[in-house]
C-alpha cells in the first residue's frame, strides 16, 4: 500500500490548483498581473507561469469547494482577507475534514 504524503499533494497540487482558479477570477474582475502577484503574494512571473499552464494542473474540485474558491477571491478583491495564505489554508483544511484531499491525491497521480 503506498501511503498519501498528504504536505506534498497539499504543496504539489492543491495551492497550485487553487491559484489557477484565483488567478482566473481575479483576472476576470479586472485586476492587473501585478496587482494580482500582491494581493496572492506571489511574483509577476508566478502569475504569468499559472495563466500560461506552466505551473500547476487543474484540479476538478466539488461544488463545495470551487464555492469557497470564488468567495476567498472574492475577499481578495474586496481586500477583506488577511492574505492569500489564509484562504489558501482554510479551502486545505476543508479538504482534509471532508477527505476530499484523498480524491485529489488519485487525481494528481495521473
Amino acid at each position: 500500500m503506498i501511503e498519501c504524503l498528504t504536505q506534498r499533494i497539499e504543496l504539489n497540487c492543491i495551492i497550485p490548483a487553487v491559484r489557477i482558479e484565483m488567478i482566473s477570477i481575479l483576472e476576470k474582475s479586472g485586476l492587473s498581473d501585478a496587482e494580482i502577484s500582491r494581493r496572492l503574494g506571489i511574483t509577476k512571473s508566478a502569475v504569468s507561469q499559472y495563466k500560461h499552464h506552466k505551473r500547476g494542473k487543474h484540479i476538478h474540485f466539488s461544488d463545495k469547494i470551487e464555492a469557497e474558491i470564488r468567495k476567498s477571491a472574492k475577499k481578495l478583491i474586496e481586500k477583506k482577507s488577511a492574505s492569500a495564505d489564509a484562504e489558501i489554508s482554510r479551502i486545505i483544511k476543508m479538504l482534509k475534514q471532508s477527505r476530499g484531499i484523498c480524491k485529489i491525491c488519485h487525481e494528481c497521480k495521473k
